[in-house]
């Protein structure tokens, strides 16, 4: 990332991601804090061997682990088995940006089914190469050049639910993650490691908290009204 802008970043993401509103007397909310277990290495800056008039700009971290006061940035906290809901219009038609030769956002949460839209602000040579998960199969290998400012990515790429890793062979050290989901009862921890999903039926639910650095962790949350769940990972 470009140092200084994260706070901000994450700020917007986390606002747009957490929408989902299931309209219904009854629905409450889940939010909380995601924290790391231990203490958090220092962020390494990572070397830009290419494109240095534009990706040399301003100095990019390692962004794979985000903590700040003890709270992780860029978990992605899941409800599963919540009926109902609205998917926000962020989910529905999720952008990825390519500015500074970095993805912003880091992660993104789509709806499943649905276009991903690339940007490139750089106005330099790109390619979207996506992988599921942490595997070396492609799924889509495009390339982007300067003049081609907006890629649509076409809705058969994330027609499943799962994670999907975005690299670019131009430049080896950008990453990002593309999260489709089903549900849309779905929040991106933000600064510090809030989060917070509206219109949660009441009910008993299984919480998924992924983190690309950190793995899966799975919880039980019982949900009445507005409910409080924080849960500790890594370490």
């Amino acid at each position: 990332m470009r140092i200084g802008h994260l706070s901000l970043k994450i700020a917007a993401v986390f606002a747009a991601v957490g929408l989902a509103l299931a309209g219904s007397a009854f629905a409450g909310s889940v939010s909380g804090t995601i924290r790391f277990s231990g203490k958090a290495p220092a962020p390494k800056v990572l070397s830009v061997n290419k494109d240095k008039k534009v990706c040399g700009k301003n100095k990019i971290t390692d962004d794979s682990l985000v903590v700040k006061n003890g709270g992780v940035s860029w978990a992605v906290v899941s409800i599963k088995g919540a009926k109902g809901g609205k998917f926000s219009k962020a989910m529905k038609k999720a952008t990825v940006d390519q500015d500074g030769c970095i993805y912003t956002p880091r992660v993104t949460v789509m709806k499943a089914g649905t276009k991903l839209i690339v940007l490139n602000s750089d106005k330099i040579l790109h390619n979207v190469h996506t992988r599921p998960g942490k595997s070396k199969n492609t799924v889509a290998n495009i390339a982007q050049p300067k003049f081609k400012k907006k890629l649509k990515m076409s809705k058969r790429y994330f027609k499943k639910p799962g994670i999907v890793k975005v690299t670019c062979d131009v430049h080896d050290w950008m990453t990002g993650w593309v999260v489709s989901t089903k549900t849309p009862f779905v929040a991106i921890s933000g600064d510090g490691g809030k989060f917070k999903i509206d219109g949660v039926p009441d009910g008993s639910y299984t919480v998924e908290i992924w983190h690309e650095k950190l793995g899966t962790k799975t919880m039980k949350v019982d949900v009445k009204g507005d409910t409080k769940l924080d849960a500790t990972i890594g370490g």
